[in-house]
C-alpha cells in the first residue's frame, strides 16, 4: 500500500514539474489563517468516492475532454477533496490559479495570496460539505465545466464560457429577465440539441448535460447537498 501510494504521489510530482511554472516574482505569500487543520475530510462519511466524480465529469464533458482529460480531473478532484494539504503541494499552480482571487493587486499594488489554498478553505469549513463543494465548484469552474450566473447577463455570458455551449447562439436576454428565466429560455433551445441547464437552488452554479442525463447528475449532486433544479 505505501510504495503505490509513492508511485502515485511520485507520478504526480512529474507531471506537475513538466507543466509550465507561473510567475511569483510579484506575488507575496501571506497565510490567513493561524494553524491548519491537521485532520483529512472525510468523504466515506458523505458517500463520495473517485467513481463518482469521474462520472459527474464525464456527463459534464461529453467528447470535448479525452478520456486522459477526464481522468486528470477526476484525479485532480479527488486528491483535493481527500487530502487538500497534499493537493496544495502536488498542484501547487493549479491550486492558486483555480481562485478567482489570483492576480488581483491590493491598494498597494502587491498581489498577496494564501499559499495552501485547498487546506485553507478545508481548515475554515465547518465539515466536509462546504469545503467540497467549493473545492469541486473551483475545479469544474477552471475546466469551464460549471459556471456562475445570478442574472440575466451573467447567466449569459456562463453560456459563453461552459465547453458545451460556447460556440452555440443563444437570443439575448430580455430586460425583464432573470436569472431563471433566461436559463428556462435558452433550455427551450437546448432540448433541440439533447441538452438541458440546470442551476444549483440557492448557489445560482449553472451547468449543462445530455437530457437523458439529468436525472443521474441531479442524483449525484445530491452528494454534494447540492439540489440541481431545471428552470
Amino acid at each position: 500500500m505505501k510504495r503505490k501510494l509513492l508511485f502515485t504521489i511520485t507520478s504526480l510530482l512529474i507531471i506537475t514539474s513538466l507543466t509550465a511554472q507561473m510567475d511569483y516574482s510579484n506575488v507575496k505569500f501571506r497565510s490567513s489563517v493561524y494553524e491548519y487543520k491537521s485532520e483529512k475530510p472525510d468523504t466515506g462519511r458523505v458517500g463520495i468516492d473517485r467513481e463518482l466524480l469521474g462520472e459527474i465529469v464525464d456527463m459534464l464533458s461529453e467528447s470535448v475532454y479525452t478520456k486522459e482529460e477526464k481522468e486528470d480531473i477526476a484525479e485532480k478532484a479527488w486528491l483535493a477533496l481527500t487530502n487538500p494539504k497534499m493537493f496544495d503541494y502536488v498542484y501547487k499552480d493549479f491550486a492558486i490559479n483555480s481562485n478567482s482571487n489570483w492576480g488581483t493587486r491590493n491598494a498597494k499594488g502587491e498581489i498577496v495570496l494564501e499559499p495552501n489554498p485547498y487546506l485553507t478553505d478545508w481548515t475554515i469549513s465547518e465539515d466536509e460539505y462546504p469545503y467540497f463543494q467549493l473545492a469541486f465548484n473551483k475545479i469544474l469552474d477552471y475546466f469551464k465545466l460549471m459556471s456562475y450566473g445570478d442574472d440575466a447577463e451573467s447567466v449569459a455570458s456562463s453560456f459563453n464560457e461552459l465547453l458545451l455551449t460556447k460556440d452555440m447562439s443563444f437570443s439575448d436576454p430580455k430586460d425583464d429577465d432573470w436569472a431563471y428565466s433566461y436559463i428556462e429560455t435558452v433550455n427551450t433551445e437546448l432540448a433541440k440539441k439533447g441538452l438541458v441547464a440546470l442551476v444549483t437552488k440557492g448557489y445560482y452554479q449553472i451547468i449543462v448535460c445530455k437530457l437523458e442525463d439529468k436525472d443521474r447528475i441531479t442524483d449525484l449532486f445530491e452528494k454534494f447537498k447540492w439540489e440541481l433544479v431545471k428552470p
